[in-house]
């Protein structure tokens, strides 16, 4: 764990393996969860595992990667990695959740490859991700407020916090962040760059993701997952309802950022605009 980072592991445990361990055979039926940073991706996720979905977990986060190899006894290649992942992680009725943020996506497909690091070519086969998930349905969570995104990303990253439990009033270290026009401008064009390599991605490769907007989420919670369960997990559609194991991070001082930053913006003629409309 990164020193003085506080992050809700509650999907790491391995409460979320199975017991036992199932053949390491690619699941029946896995689904990807294609997000950016503070989109709303924890919330979906938790709620999905909440309901058995499985525990869809950014499994290719260098961080959960390395904690899951360890207690796993896998290799660290890619390989037994993946095979381990399979046995453990795949959910009653072969449900395997993966979330991937765009950085991870590049990161792994150069490993399968055997490619550089870096950002890729415009358009690129999706073919090394079906041979890991072969066959998985395509979950696209997008937030339509990019600039309250791109704040939340900056208080995340600045300040070290990036979820903590419902009902836990412990200090985030929020008020500890100062303002930065810059960063958080950057934490904006990460957003927006990642959000345009999904696009394209999905686009490219004749993928219709179903598509979940933060906004609903956060008004509509147990509207919006009974949608995607019903999707990527119908079996699991009379789980009980609950409410989010985590709690809202925003206050009145991230408001004032976004307003001040919209405002700087418009200042210095950036304008204002939209992430990319979602694959139809």
């Amino acid at each position: 764990m990164v020193p003085g980072v506080r992050v809700l592991l509650d999907l790491i445990g391995a409460e979320h393996d199975a017991v036992p361990a199932r053949d390491p055979d690619p699941p029946e039926h896995p689904y990807v969860v294609c997000s950016t940073p503070r989109s709303g991706s924890g919330l979906l996720c938790r709620g999905l595992a909440g309901r058995g979905a499985g525990a869809p977990l950014e499994y290719f986060n260098e961080i959960h990667r390395g904690l899951l190899t360890d207690r796993w006894g896998c290799g660290r290649d890619l390989d037994s990695y993946v095979r381990a992942l399979y046995a453990h992680r795949t959910a009653a009725g072969g449900v395997l959740g993966v979330k991937l943020h765009w950085d991870q996506l590049e990161r792994l497909r150069a490993e399968t490859l055997g490619l550089p690091a870096g950002e890729p070519e415009y358009r690129f086969p999706i073919a090394f991700l079906e041979q890991l998930l072969p066959g998985a349905t395509y979950v696209r969570i997008i937030r339509l407020d990019i600039d309250r995104q791109a704040v939340s990303l900056w208080f995340a990253a600045a300040g070290g916090t990036w979820s903590v439990a419902a009902g836990d009033a412990a200090d985030t270290g929020r008020d500890s962040v100062g303002y930065d026009f810059v960063g958080i401008d950057q934490c904006r064009r990460t957003i927006e760059n990642a959000e345009l390599h999904w696009d394209r991605l999905l686009r490219h490769n004749g993928i219709e993701p179903l598509t979940v907007v933060y906004e609903q989420l956060a008004a509509s919670y147990g509207d919006v997952l009974d949608g995607v369960l019903a999707v990527v997990a119908p079996e699991r559609l009379d789980t009980p309802r609950a409410e989010p194991t985590t709690r809202r991070l925003s206050d009145d001082r991230s408001e004032r950022f976004v307003e001040r930053f919209v405002a700087e913006r418009a200042e210095r003629g950036f304008g204002t605009s939209a992430p990319p409309a979602p694959s139809p």
